[in-house]
């Protein structure tokens, strides 16, 4: 038959063991009044209005408008921008929508989008002087000749050519690249008339 004996290890470690964990346990706690309880309510991440992110991040810049000029060219990169367009009315206010020449010569299209309050647009019209900030946008050649049939406003046409495949001469490009067709400047409400409202840009 089997003999089975209880024999206790001499030297046994327990309670060194457990020593060491009681006094681990005592430094963990007196850790907390050096390096702060990390599960103190005072010290819980805070969410929504109450992170108060405000007090700690730099103040917003408002976004200021470029001059439409410094940008013509127009690139697909300046899609987006905000640009102060200042020139002179050619055209009425039509699918609320105008024709504007710049001092430089270019002919581009201003939208307001939405559509403003009548009383914004009083007195823009033919020879007035404008100054809008809006954003650069695209616009389709089909909905810019449709626009443009409803504003009463002519682009220049290539004359006709002495043979099937010439292309117009330099002095028609020249003029044709003044007509800007395939991008246009969505003018805000508080854009129409930024001057009088300082924060317009915002």
């Amino acid at each position: 038959m089997a003999d089975f004996r209880l024999v206790q290890p001499r030297g046994a470690r327990v309670w060194t063991v457990m020593g060491a964990f009681a006094l681990a346990g005592v430094l963990l706690w007196a850790s907390a009044f050096f390096f702060g309880d990390a599960t103190s309510p005072d010290d819980r991440p805070r969410v929504g209005a109450a992170a108060d992110f405000g007090a700690v991040r730099g103040p917003v810049l408002p976004l200021e408008a470029i001059p439409f000029a410094s940008l013509t060219p127009l690139m697909t990169r300046d899609l987006g921008r905000l640009v102060r367009l200042e020139g002179v009315v050619e055209s009425p206010v039509a699918a609320n929508s105008a024709w504007v020449r710049t001092p430089e010569g270019y002919r581009i299209l201003a939208r307001f989008e939405p559509a403003p309050d009548p009383q914004l647009l009083s007195g823009i019209g033919p020879g007035s002087s404008v100054s809008f900030h809006g954003y650069l946008q695209t616009i389709a050649l089909a909905e810019l000749s449709e626009i443009i049939d409803s504003l009463g406003v002519a682009i220049p046409r290539p004359p006709p050519a002495r043979k099937f495949g010439d292309l117009p001469g330099p002095g028609f490009a020249r003029v044709d690249s003044l007509y800007i067709k395939n991008y246009y400047v969505s003018v805000r409400p508080q854009g129409i008339r930024p001057e009088s409202e300082p924060d317009a840009a915002t």
